[in-house]
């Protein structure tokens, strides 16, 4: 296990307390502590008001004793699993962070189609394996996407399947897993995060092109992709517009810029810019909780608030967790990534023993 404590200033004064505000990250990936530091250092174009962070980051090799007292925890799911898994064995209360609903994105496809782009639809994995076909909302598409609703497991990643390959997938699935299917999203361009707070969008960026649009030959934020500026203020909008019509109060949104013209089909490279080209869209990828959301090249402000907007939501779940949005709850994992995840940190004692 490793720890290392790294103060980051976002501001020149202190805030009106004097005191620091403490991120805690977990994760085995360092870019995520680094890009956070790096972004909160960055050169403001004006002075940036609020708190001092402070930015303590472990690697996840064992469990963390005190994460509850960080004002924001940044952890990955699977360790976050492990680690309430470690909290429960030693009798002690696990943690709980809100997470949008593993519905909220068929939902918004419900009720606001033409910001999904495509059909949503979830089902159980024993309701899966009964189907003879498709559900009808899916259309024609002989093999649409397929994922877990709640997380993450490594034996039943994000793909196109199917129905006899997601069933044969869904094998060894516990009956009451989660499964979002969903439509193929043609010619993505440029891929966007929104952090939402509040129903408001308070941090964006691009992290990834696709060159030629609608292919897998991506290029990411950091290595060099540029944006169409013009993006912003688009996905801005629409992530406002996705969370307020479904009351989602805080998450992080991803969307994608479809390309609907020849001018922009061999997509972007690091030395380009897509202005005037023709896109479509924002069209609503997914949503994620903001406590593991990757984060990007939000700014010295941006970032501060994304900070910012992690404290609010867990402070609102931790301390009064019936005030929780319609669309949001308190994290529950998908049965199958308890399965995989829950006995990482059982060879671990007590800190105290």
């Amino acid at each position: 296990m490793s720890r290392n404590y790294l103060a980051t200033h976002v501001t020149s004064a202190e805030s009106a307390t004097g005191a620091a505000r403490v991120c805690q990250v977990v994760s085995h990936e360092r870019w995520i502590s680094s890009t956070i530091i790096h972004e909160l250092n960055a050169p403001a174009s004006a002075q940036i008001q609020g708190p001092t962070w402070l930015i303590r980051s472990a690697d996840g090799l064992a469990p963390e004793p005190d994460l509850e007292a960080a004002d924001a925890l940044w952890i990955a799911p699977g360790l976050l699993i492990a680690h309430n898994a470690w909290l429960r064995a030693l009798g002690r209360e696990p943690l709980h962070l809100p997470a949008p609903s593993p519905r909220w994105l068929a939902n918004l496809a419900a009720i606001a189609p033409e910001l999904t782009g495509r059909a949503v639809v979830t089902a159980q994995a024993h309701e899966i394996r009964s189907w003879e076909h498709f559900p009808a909302e899916l259309g024609t598409q002989s093999s649409p996407w397929s994922q877990l609703a709640r997380g993450r497991v490594s034996t039943f990643r994000a793909a196109r399947r199917s129905l006899g390959a997601l069933q044969a997938d869904l094998a060894a699935a516990p009956a009451d897993s989660l499964i979002q299917i969903s439509g193929q999203v043609d010619k993505i361009s440029e891929e966007w995060r929104v952090i939402v707070s509040s129903s408001e969008p308070v941090a964006a960026s691009g992290y990834c092109i696709h060159s030629p649009a609608g292919s897998q030959q991506i290029l990411s934020v950091f290595d060099g992709a540029h944006f169409d500026p013009a993006h912003r203020e688009r996905a801005l909008d629409a992530a406002r517009q996705a969370a307020r019509i479904t009351g989602l109060d805080s998450a992080s949104i991803d969307l994608a810029f479809t390309s609907t013209g020849t001018d922009s089909d061999s997509g972007f490279s690091a030395d380009s810019s897509s202005a005037g080209s023709s896109t479509g869209g924002p069209i609503v990828l997914e949503v994620n909780p903001l406590w593991c959301a990757a984060p990007y090249e939000y700014g010295p402000e941006g970032m501060a608030r994304f900070l910012e907007a992690i404290r609010k939501s867990e402070a609102c779940a931790r301390e009064q967790p019936e005030a929780l949005s319609r669309a949001e709850g308190i994290f529950h994992p998908d049965p199958w990534m308890e399965s995989e995840f829950s006995r990482r940190y059982a060879a671990f004692a007590s800190p105290s023993s």
